[in-house]
């Protein structure tokens, strides 16, 4: 009677918090993110999982180990405690490491996450890549993720053309540099915006780009409603895809840019007024829309602009054969993307532009990839190139105030404050377009503000905007305007050496 009520003792102190605690200890590696969030590495069969100790799937693991240990199921209240207290355990008395969605570099490779059952990578180094079992980064896996088929050796990154409606050498070019650039872990991205008219095939087309390096299954979302959706999309995707766009706000247009060059953000969390969930990296960004209307020169520059034609009804098909042809070949073609990336990783070192776009990081690592895509050297640049101009005409037409300051530098140019900027532009818009006064900035600092995200294509079409402070203690903020001098309008291929 005595040994039973011992078992039993034993069995009720090991379903208890300090016992699942204990026992889970002796199983995983504890440790924390720089963000300080708690997670653990758990042993599962032959292979490493990664899971957020505050997460679901950890619980799960937590009930399924005392279950296999003991037989039994210990309670919520249990499970909680035991889960509060290896959360205490990660962020005070273990290492700092970083995790990883789909893509991460470690010691000069790129690992992308097959998110396969068996925790399957790619690696990829300068003299190719193979599948391994072990990794030695830390990836996690959100909810809706899914898992990239195994890849195979000899594709040919032609087999997507026939798959997808496009209908220019550059639009190819520039959807394959855009993969080939979302396949490297650092680095800026720039943005692809599909636009086109309805039966152009531009949804499709964005969920075949997401399904080659980032599946899921909601592929395409709505434009999401605040900082803190978009924040929480980006910690749980590699690529983010939005479906259906027909303006991009300005909050929005400020987010995606720090998206695509990696300024990062923060928003408060949810129920709580102090608490902040920060959000720092970069990822690849995909827009589709019939008219996104993008407004925000800043953001054009960061993109890549390519509208669709509609397809004719004698060459459409059905969804269901579409995507048959494309599971056929996919594998193959994620293996020449991957052959890309090698070479990439190759070349890089010695890969040097004569003319250095904005975006460098991204179209220097393209150039390098170039051999591998079969292109010549240089046509990648060539297409880019004459995608930057087509974005720069986009941004200008997109602002009423282009015209007018056009011909105020006509006029032999002008220098005042914004103050007395914003009234002579009021009275030109009224003088010249009746009804668009209401176009013109409502104050001097929003309107010195537009003028800022202006200046770089203005520029292009020859117009200096040029903003100084006068001398001595009272100094006012200047704006000058005004035509360019031989020389001073650069190219958009020589506009930045780096963001």
């Amino acid at each position: 009677m005595t040994d039973e009520k011992d078992k039993k003792d034993k069995k009720q102190a090991s379903l208890s918090a300090t016992g699942i605690a204990r026992l889970a200890k002796a199983r995983i590696t504890l440790f924390h993110t720089p963000l300080r969030e708690p997670f653990a590495s758990v042993w599962v069969k032959n292979h490493r999982e990664t899971y957020s100790i505050k997460g679901p799937a950890f619980e799960d693991w937590l009930s399924a180990m005392c279950y296999h240990e003991h037989g039994a199921v210990p309670s919520h209240k249990a499970i909680a405690e035991a889960r509060s207290a290896l959360a205490g355990d990660a962020l005070y008395d273990s290492t700092e490491k970083r995790v990883h969605v789909r893509l991460a570099g470690h010691d000069g490779a790129i690992y992308v996450d097959l998110a396969n059952v068996s925790w399957e990578a790619v690696r990829i180094t300068r003299e190719g890549w193979e599948v391994v079992s072990h990794v030695p980064v830390m990836f996690v896996r959100a909810p809706g993720m899914q898992a990239l088929p195994r890849p195979v050796d000899g594709g040919m990154i032609d087999d997507l053309r026939p798959i997808l409606n496009l209908d220019s050498e550059d639009h190819w070019k520039l959807i394959v540099s855009w993969l080939t650039g979302a396949l490297r872990p650092e680095g800026h991205f720039p943005l692809l915006i599909l636009e086109g008219t309805h039966g152009s095939a531009k949804s499709t087309a964005a969920k075949l780009l997401r399904a080659l390096i980032d599946p899921n299954t909601a592929p395409l979302r709505g434009q999401p409603t605040n900082a803190r959706d978009l924040a929480v999309s980006a910690a749980n995707s590699w690529c983010l895809a939005f479906d259906n766009l027909s303006s991009v706000r300005p909050w929005l247009s400020d987010a995606l840019c720090r998206l695509s060059t990696g300024s990062g953000f923060s928003t408060r969390t949810l129920y709580t007024d102090g608490d902040e969930r920060i959000f720092e990296g970069m990822r690849p960004v995909l827009l589709n829309g019939i008219d996104i209307g993008v407004e925000r020169a800043d953001l054009l520059d960061r993109a890549i602009v390519l509208c669709l034609t509609s397809i004719p009804e004698e060459c459409r098909e059905t969804d269901a054969k579409l995507w048959a042809r494309f599971e056929a070949v996919r594998p193959s073609i994620l293996g020449s993307l991957f052959d890309a990336v090698a070479c990439a990783l190759r070349r890089l070192p010695e890969t040097k532009l004569s003319k250095i776009p904005r975006m460098a990081d991204f179209a220097t690592w393209v150039c390098a990839a170039e051999l591998a895509l079969g292109w010549p050297e240089g046509s990648f640049l060539d297409a880019y190139r004459r995608n930057r101009l087509e974005a720069n005409s986009m941004a200008l037409e997109a602002s009423s105030l282009v015209h007018p300051v056009m011909r105020i530098a006509d006029r032999g140019g002008w220098q005042g404050t914004a103050s007395e900027l914003q009234s002579t532009l009021r009275e030109e818009l009224l003088n010249s377009a009746p009804g668009e006064q209401a176009a013109c900035p409502n104050s001097p600092r929003e309107l010195s503000q537009v003028l800022r995200r202006l200046a770089p294509n203005l520029r292009q079409v020859g117009i200096i905007v040029e903003f100084s402070r006068t001398p001595g203690d009272n100094s006012e903020r200047i704006i000058s305007i005004r035509r360019s001098s031989d020389g001073e309008t650069k190219e958009p291929a020589e506009e930045f050496a780096s963001e």
